[in-house]
């Protein structure tokens, strides 16, 4: 009878040893310090509006520059869509970090037809399985940003009509409303790209053919 327990306790020891090793048996500490999430992510507009299209929502862990964030990704890449106002999950995942213990810094990017792309960096601890992270997001419409840019084009404007035309203002407007126009039309080529490039190709061919003809 002692043999017999003193081999199942072998046996336990070995079993434990092999997980110590090889993380294989991940589920026995899940509440190792790698491990982040789930993360619950919801989409709110700040005109309060809910758009017909889903939200593109991509992830990215990042660490460089010792362990706080210079933007080079290293895991945790998902893709989300989501409506507005609708949570959407985010796995839990263990991430290599050079110190478990420490928050890691996860870079949320909204992406949508009618709103301005949004980059939304979050530093997260450790959790537990059970225990999911709620974080919300407010983007901003696109024509917001369109109207910011050319705003700042009608002022350059107004400094000309109001300066004489050999004087420091009169050239100071002209090449503010030069600068914001180019910066306009930069802009807006932007946006078509990444809805392009990003956006669209994560949807069905249906899908992106709709948001083309609303959009256009």
């Amino acid at each position: 009878m002692k043999d017999y327990k003193r081999k199942t306790a072998l046996q336990f020891y070995c079993v434990l040893l092999a997980c110590f090793l090889t993380s294989g048996c991940d589920f026995l500490f899940d509440k190792a310090h790698g491990y982040r999430g789930p993360i619950v992510v919801t989409i709110e507009t700040e005109d309060g509006s809910v758009p017909e299209f889903p939200f593109l929502i991509k992830s990215a862990y990042s660490e460089s520059c010792g362990h706080s964030s210079c933007g080079i990704d290293f895991g945790y890449k998902y893709f989300k869509a989501a409506y507005a106002n609708e949570p959407v999950t985010f796995p839990r995942e263990r991430l290599d970090l050079l110190q478990p213990n420490a928050y890691a810094s996860i870079e949320f990017t909204v992406t949508h037809p009618n709103y301005h792309q949004g980059g939304f960096p979050r530093g997260f601890g450790p959790t537990d399985a059970d225990d999911p992270i709620h974080i919300t997001f407010t983007v901003k419409p696109f024509a917001e940003q369109m109207n910011k840019v050319a705003g700042w084009a009608e002022q350059g404007k107004v400094m000309m009509q109001n300066a004489a035309p050999d004087s420091n203002e009169h050239f100071n407007g002209k090449m503010q409303l030069w600068q914001e126009r180019f910066n306009l039309g930069k802009t807006i080529k932007r946006h078509i790209t990444v809805i392009k490039t990003m956006y669209l190709p994560h949807f069905s061919k249906r899908m992106q053919q709709r948001v083309i003809e609303k959009y256009q």
